[in-house]
Protein backbone atom coordinates (compact mmCIF):
# COMPACT_ATOMS: atom_id res chain seq x y z
CA UNK A 1 0.00 0.00 0.00
CA UNK A 2 1.16 3.56 -0.99
CA UNK A 3 1.67 6.02 2.07
CA UNK A 4 0.02 9.22 1.23
CA UNK A 5 2.42 11.65 2.16
CA UNK A 6 1.23 14.94 4.07
CA UNK A 7 2.75 18.42 3.71
CA UNK A 8 5.00 18.01 6.89
CA UNK A 9 6.17 15.01 5.48
CA UNK A 10 7.08 16.58 1.95
CA UNK A 11 8.52 19.65 4.10
CA UNK A 12 10.87 17.47 6.49
CA UNK A 13 11.77 15.47 3.38
CA UNK A 14 12.94 18.83 1.55
CA UNK A 15 14.40 20.46 4.46
CA UNK A 16 16.68 17.22 4.98
CA UNK A 17 17.15 16.69 1.89
CA UNK A 18 18.87 20.61 1.66
CA UNK A 19 20.65 19.79 5.10
CA UNK A 20 22.02 17.02 3.46
CA UNK A 21 23.52 18.85 0.79
CA UNK A 22 24.69 21.65 3.24
CA UNK A 23 26.92 19.04 4.69
CA UNK A 24 28.62 17.87 1.31
CA UNK A 25 29.31 21.66 0.25
CA UNK A 26 30.81 21.88 4.05
CA UNK A 27 32.81 18.55 3.24
CA UNK A 28 34.07 20.16 -0.03
CA UNK A 29 35.60 23.48 1.53
CA UNK A 30 39.03 23.48 2.25
CA UNK A 31 39.35 24.31 6.14
CA UNK A 32 41.26 27.50 5.01
CA UNK A 33 38.10 28.37 3.16
CA UNK A 34 35.44 28.20 5.78
CA UNK A 35 36.09 32.04 6.94
CA UNK A 36 36.99 33.45 4.11
CA UNK A 37 34.38 36.08 1.89
CA UNK A 38 34.95 37.41 -1.35
CA UNK A 39 34.39 40.59 -2.76
CA UNK A 40 30.76 41.94 -2.48
CA UNK A 41 29.77 39.25 0.00
CA UNK A 42 29.29 39.81 3.59
CA UNK A 43 29.27 36.08 5.02
CA UNK A 44 31.32 32.99 4.42
CA UNK A 45 31.04 29.70 3.82
CA UNK A 46 31.42 28.97 8.03
CA UNK A 47 29.22 32.06 8.48
CA UNK A 48 26.34 31.06 6.43
CA UNK A 49 26.51 27.06 7.82
CA UNK A 50 26.29 28.27 11.41
CA UNK A 51 23.91 30.62 10.83
CA UNK A 52 21.28 28.26 9.00
CA UNK A 53 21.70 25.76 11.61
CA UNK A 54 20.99 28.22 14.39
CA UNK A 55 17.45 29.37 12.24
CA UNK A 56 15.97 25.92 11.69
CA UNK A 57 17.06 24.37 15.07
CA UNK A 58 15.40 27.88 16.53
CA UNK A 59 12.14 28.08 14.55
CA UNK A 60 11.56 24.27 14.32
CA UNK A 61 13.89 22.45 17.07
CA UNK A 62 12.48 24.99 19.70
CA UNK A 63 9.58 26.73 18.53
CA UNK A 64 7.65 23.49 17.24
CA UNK A 65 9.51 20.65 18.80
CA UNK A 66 10.22 22.16 22.24
CA UNK A 67 13.63 20.76 22.37
CA UNK A 68 15.47 23.52 24.58
CA UNK A 69 17.75 24.82 21.86
CA UNK A 70 18.67 28.70 22.54
CA UNK A 71 19.97 30.49 19.70
CA UNK A 72 22.84 33.06 19.81
CA UNK A 73 21.97 34.67 16.53
CA UNK A 74 24.89 37.40 17.13
CA UNK A 75 27.25 34.34 17.27
CA UNK A 76 26.07 32.81 13.83
CA UNK A 77 27.41 36.15 12.50
CA UNK A 78 30.50 36.88 14.89
CA UNK A 79 32.15 33.25 15.83
CA UNK A 80 34.44 32.20 13.36
CA UNK A 81 36.59 29.52 16.09
CA UNK A 82 34.23 26.55 15.10
CA UNK A 83 36.20 24.08 13.04
CA UNK A 84 34.68 22.00 9.59
CA UNK A 85 34.19 19.22 11.83
CA UNK A 86 32.11 21.52 14.56
CA UNK A 87 30.29 22.89 11.22
CA UNK A 88 29.58 18.93 10.34
CA UNK A 89 28.65 18.40 13.66
CA UNK A 90 25.98 21.19 13.58
CA UNK A 91 24.39 20.26 10.37
CA UNK A 92 23.85 16.70 11.63
CA UNK A 93 22.55 18.06 15.26
CA UNK A 94 20.10 19.91 12.73
CA UNK A 95 18.44 17.53 10.72
CA UNK A 96 18.29 15.36 13.82
CA UNK A 97 16.24 17.78 15.40
CA UNK A 98 13.80 19.27 12.55
CA UNK A 99 12.96 15.37 11.75
CA UNK A 100 12.40 14.58 15.35
CA UNK A 101 10.34 17.84 15.60
CA UNK A 102 8.35 17.54 12.50
CA UNK A 103 7.70 13.74 13.04
CA UNK A 104 6.02 14.54 15.96
CA UNK A 105 3.99 17.44 14.56
CA UNK A 106 0.21 17.27 13.52
CA UNK A 107 -1.23 18.32 10.02
CA UNK A 108 -3.53 20.58 12.27
CA UNK A 109 -0.73 22.54 13.83
CA UNK A 110 0.12 23.77 10.34
CA UNK A 111 -2.51 26.33 10.97
CA UNK A 112 -1.67 27.86 14.45
CA UNK A 113 -0.07 31.28 13.93
CA UNK A 114 4.01 30.59 14.19
CA UNK A 115 5.34 30.85 17.68
CA UNK A 116 7.60 33.68 18.20
CA UNK A 117 8.26 35.06 14.57
CA UNK A 118 10.39 37.56 13.49
CA UNK A 119 8.26 40.87 13.27
CA UNK A 120 7.79 41.06 9.20
CA UNK A 121 6.07 36.99 9.73
CA UNK A 122 4.06 38.38 12.95
CA UNK A 123 0.46 36.03 12.83
CA UNK A 124 1.49 34.26 10.08
CA UNK A 125 0.75 29.97 10.42
CA UNK A 126 3.05 27.48 11.24
CA UNK A 127 2.49 26.05 7.78
CA UNK A 128 3.56 29.42 5.94
CA UNK A 129 6.64 29.79 8.23
CA UNK A 130 7.77 26.04 7.59
CA UNK A 131 7.84 27.28 3.60
CA UNK A 132 9.60 30.75 4.90
CA UNK A 133 12.26 28.27 6.57
CA UNK A 134 12.73 25.93 3.16
CA UNK A 135 13.33 29.43 0.93
CA UNK A 136 15.61 30.47 3.41
CA UNK A 137 17.78 27.43 3.98
CA UNK A 138 17.71 27.29 0.05
CA UNK A 139 18.42 31.02 -0.64
CA UNK A 140 21.70 30.93 1.67
CA UNK A 141 22.76 27.11 0.57
CA UNK A 142 23.24 29.08 -3.10
CA UNK A 143 25.26 31.61 -1.59
CA UNK A 144 27.47 29.27 0.02
CA UNK A 145 27.79 27.22 -2.73
CA UNK A 146 28.52 30.12 -4.94
CA UNK A 147 31.03 31.82 -2.52
CA UNK A 148 32.77 27.97 -2.20
CA UNK A 149 33.20 27.62 -6.03
CA UNK A 150 34.48 30.93 -6.40
CA UNK A 151 37.14 30.36 -4.10
CA UNK A 152 38.33 26.80 -5.26
CA UNK A 153 38.51 28.56 -8.55
CA UNK A 154 40.60 31.44 -7.30
CA UNK A 155 42.78 28.50 -5.27
CA UNK A 156 43.32 26.31 -8.53
CA UNK A 157 44.40 29.50 -10.16
CA UNK A 158 46.97 30.54 -7.67
CA UNK A 159 47.92 26.85 -7.45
Amino acid sequence: MDKSFTFIDDTRAILVRDLQALYDELESTPEQHLWLTIPGVLNSVGTLSHHICGNLRHFIGEKLGNDGYVRNRDDEFQNRQLSKDDLLAEVRATISAVQIALEGMNEQRLHDKMPDPPPQHEGRSVGFFLIQLCCHLSRHRGQLNYIRRVLSAENEKSA
